[in-house]
């Protein structure tokens, strides 16, 4: 069943590099798409790269466990000096310092072994656990790449906004100072202006900072410096399909990886109380034996095959029952963990899911604020020409104007981010996320 689930992984990865190698030659020349910052994610994060190795790992201890219920083969060797007591071979005694040499040969293989058996189921739900820690780490790498991606393309959003609003204080700050010099403009305009100037200045070096932050938090997931992002063309706002709640939390109960997780790591602590318990069970073994005496004071060497079973079965062991109890207060502990996950989880959902919900409606809201402050901006312009509105009416719609568009721009790039947001919550976010967001991107 696992060889068949790495074979489908292997089919759609295949698929999804030919995908993405779609997708980069199409891409913007020097401007990197969504697509190609997720590959070099991929490439070089370090929890997804822990997490597979920790696979592997628990690969190995599922081989580990299944070899200890196989044969084993050893050899014990011996020689030395030493004295044989009341021995007397045709009146000939052997004395002290007599040399002696010895070898046996060992096979043995465990006929039935309850506490292996559990060992061993124990083992598989530990290599369930950690694949399933591999697809959420996954599923969690997509996420940083998708809030890193578009949060740097709404900081540079926000500071094209604050360089445009700069721009329009400059240029009334201009006027303002020229009307005052000849005569036809007066003090507190000027100083009015200056005012929102200077108030812009600073909001330009906070988006710029916000710039390099928000780079740095993209260079922190693929190692590679920050350089020019393909931005997205105009969407329209999607609410959740479908558009229930219960039917995202079922889905994430089914789909969330924490949750399988969790699932799996229980079994094992249960499969670990088995195993505990199994310990005042008998064990049967066949053993093979092949020995060799041989004594150098007399013609004497001893040769002997055997094959015979083994049992062993324990009286007493305090020990047993105080790992027994210790197992069961893991598993009980573990139990709560998944309790406490699944809550988590559902959560997690309903408030991604309200979120994306919240989010198609400021996305629309803040777009209808956007044309009705671009009218108002453009109206109260040309009434300021003509002199039916004062330089105050002005710098206010023009203040007015940037944060429409800062409210747009920020709820635009949280709606695209909520998208995925939700999927994560769930559990079915996927590489077939990444083309679909780079989809929504300019060609």
């Amino acid at each position: 069943m696992l060889l068949r689930h790495f074979q489908k992984s292997c089919l759609f990865f295949g698929f999804f590099w030919f995908c993405l190698n779609f997708f980069l030659s199409c891409s913007l020349f020097g401007a990197k798409n969504i697509v190609q910052v997720f590959q070099e994610a991929l490439e070089s994060d370090p929890l997804l790269s822990r997490e597979s190795y920790l696979f592997n790992g628990s690969q190995a201890g599922v081989s580990l466990a299944r070899a200890a219920l196989g044969p084993s083969l050893s050899v014990n060797a011996a020689a030395g000096e030493g004295s044989l007591i009341d021995v007397n071979i045709n009146s000939f005694s052997l004395s002290t310092g007599t040399s002696f040499e010895f070898y046996t040969v060992l096979l043995t293989q465990p006929v039935f072994d309850g506490q292996k058996l559990s060992a061993l189921k124990a083992a598989k739900y530990q290599q369930q656990a950690q694949g399933s820690a591999v697809q959420y780490h996954k599923q969690q790498l997509i996420l940083r790449v998708v809030q890193a991606y578009f949060g740097v393309l709404q900081a540079e959003a926000n500071e094209r906004v604050a360089e445009s609003e700069l721009e329009l204080y400059e240029e009334i700050l201009k006027q303002t100072e020229a009307f005052l010099k000849t005569g036809k403009g007066d003090v507190v305009a000027v100083k009015e202006a200056k005012a929102r100037y200077d108030i812009s200045q600073s909001n330009l070096i906070t988006a710029k900072n916000a710039v390099n932050i928000a780079k740095a938090i993209l260079e922190r997931i693929t190692h590679k410096p920050a350089t020019e992002l393909v931005d997205v063309v105009e969407i329209s706002p999607m609410n959740p399909t479908p558009n229930e709640i219960e039917s995202w939390v079922n889905m994430a109960m089914a789909n969330q990886p924490l949750i399988k997780q969790a699932k799996a790591l229980l079994d094992a602590s249960y499969a670990q109380v088995e195993k505990n318990k199994r310990e005042h069970w008998p064990v049967l073994s066949f053993v093979g034996a092949s020995s060799q005496l041989a004594v150098n004071a007399v013609p004497v060497n001893l040769q002997v095959a055997a094959g015979f079973l083994t049992l062993s079965l324990p009286l007493y062991d305090g020990q047993i029952d105080q790992r027994i109890k210790q197992s069961q207060a893991q598993a009980k502990a573990t139990s709560e963990t998944l309790r406490n996950t699944s809550d988590q989880a559902k959560l997690d959902t309903e408030e991604a899911f309200l979120n994306l919900q919240s989010s198609v409606l400021q996305l629309k809201s803040a777009k209808t604020a956007l044309d009705s402050s671009q009218t108002s901006y453009e109206a109260t312009k040309k009434g300021y020409e003509i002199g039916t509105r004062s330089i105050v009416d002005l710098l206010t719609v023009i203040s007015d104007l940037s944060n429409a568009k800062r409210n747009y721009y920020n709820a635009l790039y949280n709606h695209i981010v909520s998208r995925a947001q939700l999927k994560a919550a769930v559990g079915i976010l996927s590489q077939e996320d990444i083309i679909a967001f780079n989809s929504i991107l300019k060609k």
